[in-house]
């Protein structure tokens, strides 16, 4: 096996581990036992996740996709760590199961993440108008 094949098994590996994190990521936000810490980086991580706006955007060389490789699988690590390990595993076997089908679709978060990104667009011009009219 060349090397180009060994790592490219290795990625599909971890793509799939990746895959079932975030799937248990999304069972255990609402678990009691998970630290409100390890709630917002959920929170934080799935949005970004499903949000249809990039922090960078994709029509942006190399730049644009960044964000989408580096940002938000830093962002499941980090709330992947902060829960603790047996209940990470209980869920991910729990999306095993649930989740053999397909993945969850959720309108009522996508609605709340687009209003969120719509704030924040509001707020950035009302600052960015106070400045120059000022």
């Amino acid at each position: 096996m060349g090397f180009w094949m060994r790592h490219t098994k290795k990625v599909k590996i971890h793509a799939q581990d990746m895959k079932w994190n975030v799937l248990a990521l999304y069972l255990a936000r609402k678990d009691p036992r998970v630290p409100l810490k390890s709630k917002i980086l959920i929170a934080i991580a799935v949005g970004y996740l499903l949000s249809p706006i990039d922090l960078i955007p994709d029509f942006i060389p190399v730049i644009g996709q960044l964000d989408d490789i580096l940002i938000v699988p830093a962002l499941i690590v980090y709330a992947v760590k902060s829960i603790p390990s047996e209940i990470l595993d209980a869920y991910k076997e729990k999306a095993k199961v649930e989740f053999r089908e397909g993945t969850p679709k959720s309108y009522k978060a996508a609605i709340i993440i687009v209003i969120v990104w719509i704030l924040i667009l509001s707020m950035i011009i009302y600052w960015i108008s106070n400045i120059f009219l000022w």
